[in-house]
């Protein structure tokens, strides 16, 4: 539980006395009363306590359990968003917002009668990548001021709202560039690093190219950081790092990656950790495979890319049919990247992180027959050998810690994907421009103008 939700629970044999000194502290008016198992069990509000002391009907020395409300207005975790619409028409002062009766959080009329304010400022590197550009939205929506600083290979998909947002300034150029980096990074408290080469068949067309892209620039970002004393570096590392464990992966797991993108996301977080800087606070989220709809689109990666293929009925070659995979939609990808943020640096310091669900570790396999739900698929299983990434990771860290759960799922989204791509006709054009591995043949013919850019 963290310090938030610390200084507004008790437990049931609290003293009165003790509630009230809280109430005092806390200035919410009340708390939150949870049992030895830290269940949920009812509210108490300063009036509660001040109305049955008048009444003689305890003393400062009784039990919190003897007041509490113990039917009172429960806030799932799903309708979070709409809690403060719950919280007026409740004509209540403070409500829980739980999961599996578990407090997560809490909403206080305070929150109704709060100036919208501009947050902090934020650089994303890489914000106008596939990750990118769903999450410099999601921060602009929760009036944050974004700095992006990209390369810009494949152009800019913001919409003219998001464009025309005061809040947003875009940079383009490398970030090793000192230069386009200082401009980019002034003011910032903090630093979310997704800017790479993604992809292993991108990454293995020129090995030098993407061993610095990859690795040598974000020790140099991290290093500025430190230098700037920026606040928190947030790293976008992969599950992939895990490589071939027969057992499921935990952070503590033995890394062993099998590709040149998962080692230099290996070498980039023994190279941040190394740092033990207390200037900055370094994050490293070891990402699950990414899917879902973003602005920057990606047809490469597997669910998309399979069900591109069932709709446009290519013949799909199914190679590692029988290989674990961790899943996470490009949406959650984004909220937890903005938890991190405002979460309390002493919960992340230092911290790893897999980040995605329990439930949505899959085999390939399981891709084609969801897809199959929906529409036919042509595919066979491959003859060559199977893939060598096969890793079932645990995800047990990240909901003790930031009580961090998935919203979407693989499965379902799927479905939303395939109704997507069938009305909006994807062509040949769109999904060769978003294929890493020919737009880096071109750009990496032309590296001296795009590091000048």
């Amino acid at each position: 539980m963290n310090d938030k939700l610390k200084n507004i629970t008790v437990y049931e044999n609290t003293k009165v006395k003790d509630v009230l000194n809280k109430i005092n502290k806390n200035g919410f008016n009340g708390v939150f009363v949870i049992n030895k198992k830290n269940k949920l069990v009812g509210v108490i509000t300063d009036s509660d306590v001040r109305k049955n002391l008048l009444k003689d009907k305890l003393n400062l020395n009784s039990n919190a359990n003897s007041i509490t409300q113990k039917k009172y207005i429960k806030i799932p975790a799903s309708k979070v968003e709409e809690s403060k619409k719950i919280l007026l028409k409740s004509n209540k002062m403070l409500l829980p917002v739980v999961e599996k009766n578990q407090l997560i959080d809490f909403v206080h009329t305070s929150d109704l009668f709060q100036e919208k304010k501009i947050l902090k400022k934020i650089l994303v590197i890489g914000g106008l990548g596939y990750i990118g550009s769903v999450l410099v939205k999601d921060l602009l929506k929760l009036n944050y001021q974004v700095n992006v600083l990209d390369i810009n290979y494949y152009g800019c998909h913001f919409d003219k709202k998001t464009l025309s947002d005061t809040k947003l300034k875009i940079y383009y150029g490398d970030c090793d560039n000192k230069k386009v980096l200082d401009k980019a990074i002034k003011d910032c408290t903090d630093v979310i690093h997704l800017g790479e080469i993604v992809g292993d068949p991108a990454v293995n067309i020129n090995q030098n190219f993407s061993i610095k892209n990859n690795f040598e620039n974000t020790v140099f970002v991290m290093s500025e950081c430190i230098k700037k004393k920026i606040n928190k570096f947030i790293f976008a590392s992969s599950c992939s790092v895990y490589g071939n464990l027969k057992h499921e992966c935990n952070e503590q797991s033995k890394l062993n990656p099998v590709s040149l993108y998962a080692k230099c996301k290996r070498e980039c977080e023994k190279s941040i950790l190394a740092f033990k800087t207390k200037e900055c606070c370094p994050v490293i989220l070891r990402l699950s495979t990414v899917y879902g709809d973003s602005p920057r689109k990606r047809f490469d990666l597997v669910a998309q890319r399979f069900v591109i293929m069932a709709i446009k009925k290519i013949k799909i070659n199914l190679f590692g049919a029988n290989s674990w995979r961790p899943f996470i939609s490009v949406n959650d990808v984004s909220r937890v990247l903005i938890k991190v943020l405002k979460t309390e640096n002493k919960v992340v310091r230092n911290q790893i992180f897999n980040v995605g669900g329990n439930k949505e570790n899959f085999q390939i396999i399981d891709i084609i027959h969801t897809i199959k739900k929906y529409i036919p698929v042509d595919f066979e299983l491959s003859k060559k050998n199977e893939d060598p990434r096969n890793y079932k990771v645990s995800f047990k860290k990240i909901k003790k810690v930031l009580n961090f759960i998935p919203k979407d799922n693989l499965k379902k989204t799927i479905f939303e994907l395939i109704k997507k791509y069938k009305k909006n006709k994807i062509n040949e054009k769109d999904i060769n421009h978003y294929n890493d591995k020919k737009i880096f043949k071109i750009l990496n013919s032309k590296k001296k103008l795009i590091n000048s850019v």
